[in-house]
């Protein structure tokens, strides 16, 4: 029992450092360049546009609302970490994110961590302060305060729609400011980067990192799934072939195109393409001249002729007809 009950503790510790990894991404979404997780540093490595980084130690406890017996150990460790990383690399903020709503075990200080709480040191209170301060004197590293940051991410109990209230929160506010009218897209987004992210944070290679495209790219699946196609296109494929294109679109558009690079070639050469015609006879030309351009891009072994066709005139229609979204999204994440 007590093994099995040490096991659940490391997985419930890596389900809260996947999340707060999300978030943290999500509140640095204009300047992050790469997310990894157990990187050279830390928990959370943020690599941002600036060459800075933010770094970040997990400390989650399993009985969060209860449970304050390590809550100060949790603290003097993350204090110890973040200094030792401040020397490796070029930090912006330096952050001890925790699920605790008490992370001092302190009744003086516990009403400034309520919800989601952001606490950089000099606005922490007195009793806390002098906690954080007590540590830092007997440190042989020095750590900056001025980027140091306690962060409260609430995160309990083995109710998912509970556990991640917070993190669906952050997703929504996200996505609400992209402004896709998708329905659904918000708990895509949750299932999907945690799979990506836990993938990530499995993998012992800290030269493994995910990119802004890499996280943003269910994104610009989600708004070209072929669902979103119109009804006036689909109507000039055999019904057969559009029920096997179906079978295969969500595959295909996942597994073998160069992802958001293989989108912004599409807009580009669009774009450059010259004709006297306009609205959707432009696009549908554009569409017959250059849908062999794009073979390539794909894996289509064994996948009858007709149907690679349908598929890569399909995924085309669709990203230029939503090129304004698109567009609009790279701009929000600031992505090149």
């Amino acid at each position: 029992m007590a093994r099995s009950r040490r096991a659940d503790a490391v997985v419930f510790g890596f389900d809260f450092q996947v999340n707060s990894a999300i978030v943290l991404f999500l509140e640095n979404i204009k300047e992050v360049e790469t997310l990894c997780l157990e990187g050279n540093c830390e928990d959370i490595e943020l690599e941002l546009s600036s060459g800075e980084m933010v770094l970040a130690q997990a400390k989650a406890v399993e009985k969060a609302s209860s449970d304050f017996a390590n809550v100060r150990k949790n603290i003097q460790k993350s204090l110890i970490s973040l200094a030792e990383g401040e020397e490796k690399v070029n930090a912006r903020e330096l952050i001890m994110i925790t699920n605790s709503p008490n992370p001092f075990n302190d009744d003086k200080s516990i009403s400034a961590f309520y919800g989601h709480a952001h606490r950089k040191y000099d606005t922490l209170p007195p009793s806390a302060k002098k906690i954080v301060d007590d540590y830092l004197s007997k440190m042989d590293k020095k750590l900056d305060t001025d980027k140091f940051k306690i962060q409260v991410l609430p995160f309990e109990t083995d109710d998912e729609a509970e556990r991640y209230k917070v993190i669906m929160e952050s997703i929504n506010a996200f996505a609400g400011s992209l402004n896709t009218n998708i329905s659904g897209i918000e708990q895509k987004l949750l299932e999907t980067w945690h799979w990506q992210v836990f993938d990530n944070g499995g993998k012992k290679d800290v030269s493994i990192k995910l990119s802004k495209k890499d996280i943003i790219w269910p994104i610009l699946v989600k708004i070209t799934e072929i669902e979103q196609c119109e009804d006036s296109f689909l109507e000039q494929f055999d019904s057969g072939v559009y029920e096997e294109v179906i079978n295969r679109y969500a595959d295909i558009i996942n597994s073998h195109c160069e992802q958001c690079e293989f989108f912004i070639k599409i807009l580009s050469d669009y774009s450059g393409f010259e004709s006297p015609k306009r609205g959707n006879e432009k696009l549908n030309q554009f569409i017959e001249l250059k849908w062999t351009d794009y073979i390539a891009d794909f894996d289509f072994d064994g996948i009858d002729e007709e149907i690679r066709e349908a598929i890569i005139k399909i995924i085309i229609f669709n990203v230029i007809k939503r090129r304004f979204t698109i567009d609009r999204i790279k701009k929000e994440v600031n992505m090149c």
